[in-house]
């Protein structure tokens, strides 16, 4: 059992297995292979889960010891999301509970532990979560500023677009769109022609100012921060591998300063038989 559940390559495997039922799983075209589907992932969502078992009790030894590990974490919590889904197979009347059909959609979080599994994947999402700690601030700043731009927009353009400005969150939803570059003609022309041409040169000018902005401004200072980042990991990573290749280098030299010195001494050895004979 031990080979079974630290052999990478088959969970692996398995991980890829699980990612393609899933996968076939949403289209109709395989409806008469869904209860296999189905099978198939209650079978690999339990050997999921006495894989974690297994590293918990025989690796670890301990749970405290196992969550401490963030790769670890994020195995225990897409299982945990997943088990749920195994009631809603074998007994469809847990269907008619209020929003419990969606928990089988969460067997997919299991399948996000194929990253452990890409060469450097570890190392990479590390590096990627690095970076957007370094721009969590700006994000949240463009949050905020997104949030003022939105309610200030439901007082101006509730009433002249509804479909858009109808309260807060459509209209945070709007704003965003518009800094993205998406919608605004559609804005604009019903503004248009619920108001007058004032108001339409108005609202014009107003977007013009929040697409420069939130969408030059705000989004390419988000993408010219993280990109900083991610450059200032690659030379991290750069500087790291140059002082290995130099602790490499002292290595060898100090190996080939022992062998000139063995050398030597076979030397010295084999001149003092010659003397002596």
């Amino acid at each position: 059992m031990k080979n079974i559940f630290q052999n990478e390559k088959l969970i692996f495997s398995l991980i890829v297995i699980n990612i393609l039922v899933i996968y076939f799983h949403s289209f109709d075209f395989f409806e008469p292979f869904f209860y296999v589907f189905d099978l198939l992932d209650i079978a690999l969502t339990i050997f999921f889960s006495f894989e974690i078992i297994h590293s918990i009790f025989f690796v670890n030894k301990s749970f405290s010891v196992y969550i401490k590990n963030n790769w670890n974490k994020l195995d225990f919590i897409a299982i945990i999301l997943s088990l749920p889904s195994i009631l809603v197979l074998f007994n469809s009347e847990f269907e008619m509970l209020t929003g419990f059909i969606a928990l089988r959609t969460l067997r997919i979080f299991k399948t996000l532990r194929i990253i452990e599994f890409i060469p450097g994947g570890k190392k990479i999402s590390k590096k990627v979560l690095g970076a957007f700690k370094g721009v969590a601030f700006i994000l949240f700043t463009f949050v905020v500023f997104t949030t003022v731009i939105s309610l200030v927009s439901v007082g101006l353009f509730k009433h002249v677009a509804p479909d858009y400005f109808q309260n807060a969150f459509d209209s945070f939803y709007t704003i965003f769109k518009i800094f993205s570059g998406d919608g605004f003609s559609d804005v604009v022309s019903q503004i248009q022609e619920n108001s007058n041409t004032a108001a339409t040169v108005f609202a014009k000018l107003y977007f013009v100012l929040i697409v420069f902005s939130g969408s030059i401004l705000g989004l390419s200072l988000v993408n010219s921060v993280f990109i900083n980042e991610m450059t200032t990991i690659v030379d991290e990573v750069d500087e790291n591998n140059d002082k290995a290749i130099d602790e490499l280098k002292l290595q060898i030299k100090a190996l080939n300063d022992k062998q000139d010195v063995i050398l030597n001494q076979l030397t010295q050895l084999m001149e003092d038989k010659k003397n002596q004979s």
